[in-house]
């Protein structure tokens, strides 16, 4: 009669060569109530005489195998038919011992235990080999990174586009640019008067996913965050320095006294001496906010204006005008600057929404709703996926990545 698959499977694994398909083909028998060919292999093997008794060492080993055989059986069935849908595993993991005890020699019991602990051991492997390529292959597949580099372009008065990295670096000098590289790899853009054309508005654009460090011609330092723009002129006036947003920004102004720093953003102005404060444009709350770290600065609308102290956030209202102030936890206002999200008491929409803003989705779908809130700090990670796998691990949710889109569910 020839040997059907199972027999096939069994005999490759005590070959020592058998396949993941065959080690489920055995795992398969081993959970069907009618299938009893794994177990009637193990025991003509078992019947085999032997000619020397188990040494000491073997003994010892049988002990620890008997010790966990419980465990161990009920871990990895678990992992691999650990569908609650399933019908009941037909024989526990003691029965099964118990009744191949039974025919056992004395002589053959370092054979049982290499056999299921060999076997307990492969189906580990079977497992989380198998999840380990699944994940990676779907990670690889759909997962969305931030970018590696600084894709960085600034957009000139005359129409000209340079991207930063790309363009030569003869052709930024006589721009007024410089690209500084740090020891530390971190890029900086030095924007700089230039006697050919001097007060030359440019407009500096920070790609999705990246953080660009401008140094402006008054030695202002800015951080302009991912997907925001700046436009400046190379050369401020006498007057004023001023500056336009779009976007959020951290800056850090040099102080002159007789030229006030000015920040447009939509319909509010926020003058400054020299500081160190956060703006951002939120265009879904048609508002702007504005926190500040040092020094002092003046927000204003046509409506109203407001001076501020630090620890101090103001959100300016388009629809109305109206300025709103609060005292805020610095630290969790500029946490972007670090590489950190930072939630207080938010839900699943608000989460996502921050992700949003750094990671380049183009489709949230949240088909179940928890209701789990976020607080605290997570660190962003250069994978979207790696996010993910730390959300879930505080939270209820699952989530999923096809192509740009994210699926959020509730967890199992």
């Amino acid at each position: 009669m020839p040997k059907s698959d199972i027999q096939i499977a069994f005999d490759r694994y005590l070959a020592g060569h058998s396949t993941r398909e065959d080690l489920q083909i055995i795992l398969d028998s081993l959970q069907c109530d009618e299938d009893t060919t794994i177990k009637e292999r193990i025991f003509q093997e078992l019947a085999t005489e032997e000619t020397s008794p188990p040494l000491r060492i073997h003994q010892e080993i049988l002990d620890r195998v008997l010790l966990n055989l419980d465990k161990k059986r009920a871990e990895e069935l678990s992992l691999l038919g650990g569908d609650k849908s399933a019908p009941e595993k037909p024989e526990s993991a003691e029965g099964l011992k118990s009744n191949i005890i039974k025919f056992l020699n004395p002589k053959k019991w370092f054979l049982v235990a290499a056999c299921f602990l060999g076997l307990c051991f492969m189906i580990s492997v079977l497992w989380n080999s198998t999840a380990t390529d699944t994940n990676t292959s779907s990670a690889k597949k759909y997962d969305i990174s931030l970018p590696s580099t600084n894709a960085a372009t600034i957009l000139f008065e005359d129409g000209e586009v340079l991207s930063l990295l790309n363009a030569d670096s003869a052709l930024l000098r006589s721009r007024g640019i410089e690209v500084i590289k740090k020891a530390n790899k971190e890029l900086q853009f030095k924007i700089s008067a230039v006697s050919v054309a001097p007060n030359m508005k440019q407009t500096f654009r920070s790609p999705k996913g990246i953080v660009s460090h401008i140094i402006l011609s008054d030695g202002s330092h800015v951080l302009l965050n991912s997907a925001s723009q700046l436009s400046y002129s190379n050369t401020f006036t006498e007057k004023e320095r001023r500056v336009s947003l779009k976007g959020e920004a951290y800056f850090q102004v040099s102080h002159n006294k007789q030229r006030p720093f000015i920040v447009n953003a939509n319909e509010t102005q926020i003058n400054v001496l020299g500081t160190s404060f956060n703006v951002v444009t939120d265009e879904k709350r048609q508002q702007v906010v504005t926190t500040l770290e040092e020094g002092s600065v003046l927000v204003k609308t046509k409506q109203q204006q407001m001076h501020m102290t630090p620890g101090m956030r103001s959100a300016s209202h388009l629809n109305n005008g109206k300025i709103d102030t609060a005292h805020v936890n610095i630290a969790n206002e500029i946490a972007w600057k670090e590489g950190l999200f930072k939630f207080a008491d938010e839900d699943i929409y608000s989460v996502m929404e921050k992700l949003q803003t750094w990671y380049d989705i183009e489709e949230i779908e949240i088909t179940d709703k928890t209701t789990d809130r976020f607080s605290g700090t997570v660190k962003r990670t250069r994978k979207l996926s790696e996010l993910f796998q730390n959300l879930e691990k505080i939270s209820n949710y699952k989530f999923q990545i096809k192509d740009r889109r994210i699926i959020v569910s509730k967890g199992t």
